[in-house]
């Protein structure tokens, strides 16, 4: 039984590529209003897209579930010679599917080398303002270390 044999399957897989297509685009516009807004350090706007990337991630983890769920029904080898096999242009709608993604990879890596260039930064600006020999005010745990004993404060 092939793929060829399913139109039905053939729809679906079509839709969820174009479904998949049309997520990968919207994300990677988010990625590229995320850019703006950490060179703007809009912190306001970071938590809206952050919110919206998060969405859109989701939906094309399902997407791709929902895929390979495709791939099983129709007994299918690799997802591209499958997609070689079938007709009406998803070979073509695979491979754009396939640059969007690597472009949605590559907006992501500017973006945590931008956010990680700011948090250096930020570092950097901390220490200025900290007296030289002074502890940092937490560690990483988020306590205070103070060097100060626990007080009892009452025995009875």
């Amino acid at each position: 039984m092939t793929a060829l044999a399913h139109p039905d399957i053939a729809q679906q897989l079509q839709a969820n590529l174009q479904a998949q297509r049309d997520c990968a685009k919207k994300l990677l516009g988010i990625m590229q209003e995320e850019r703006q807004a950490l060179m703007a350090s809009d912190v306001a706007r970071l938590e809206t897209i952050t919110q919206s990337k998060s969405e859109a991630a989701g939906l094309l983890q399902t997407l791709g579930n929902t895929l390979l769920q495709l791939r099983k029904a129709a007994h299918a080898g690799s997802l591209d010679g499958w997609f070689v096999s079938l007709r009406n242009g998803l070979p073509a709608l695979w491979d754009e599917l396939l640059e969007l993604a690597g472009k949605c990879r590559a907006a992501n890596q500017d973006n945590a080398v931008l956010l990680g260039s700011r948090e250096a930064q930020l570092k950097q600006t901390l220490r200025a303002f900290r007296p030289a020999g002074t502890p940092e005010l937490y560690g990483r745990s988020g306590y205070a270390p103070l060097g100060l004993s626990a007080r009892q404060f009452g025995a009875a």
